[in-house]
């Protein structure tokens, strides 16, 4: 965790608008993290139109899902808009994470959300993104369905 905060003031001082957040819980250990680079800050402010969030990817060592928060631009081409880790799916950290999100973007909600179709990632997209579009993954609706 020190290296990657030391990580971070890094490319803080490099990028004035990187931004990054950390909760740690009782024991200072990570419950979850938030970071972007300006570049993506920037780009979300164009292309808010469609966010993609997706907690499937679990390829750290921590076992803490991955949650890449994913846009498209007017090429038609994914852009990554931000990345976290939550120690685990609960709605008061996706809470956190989209108060987060929504922080580091000035506020700007995007306008419709795809997500997979956890409850506790839905009760915080009610809570957080007020008034917008939520729709499931046809991707993780397909996979369910052939189960």
């Amino acid at each position: 965790v020190g290296s990657t905060i030391s990580y971070f003031q890094d490319m803080r001082a490099k990028d004035s608008y990187f931004y990054w957040r950390i909760k740690l819980d009782d024991e200072d250990r990570v419950e979850n993290l938030f970071w972007i680079d300006g570049a993506s800050r920037r780009a979300y402010a164009k292309y808010n139109d469609c966010l993609s969030f997706d907690t499937t990817y679990m390829t750290n060592m921590y076992k803490m899902p991955c949650a890449p928060f994913i846009g498209i631009n007017n090429h038609g081409q994914s852009i990554q808009f931000g990345c976290g880790f939550v120690r685990n799916e609960l709605k008061e950290n996706f809470v956190w994470l989209f108060n987060t999100f929504l922080h580091a973007m000035g506020g700007v909600a995007p306008k419709n959300i795809i997500t997979d179709q956890d409850f506790a990632m839905r009760s915080a997209i009610d809570e957080v993104f007020l008034n917008i579009i939520h729709r499931n993954c046809r991707w993780h609706i397909m996979k369910k369905a052939q189960e």
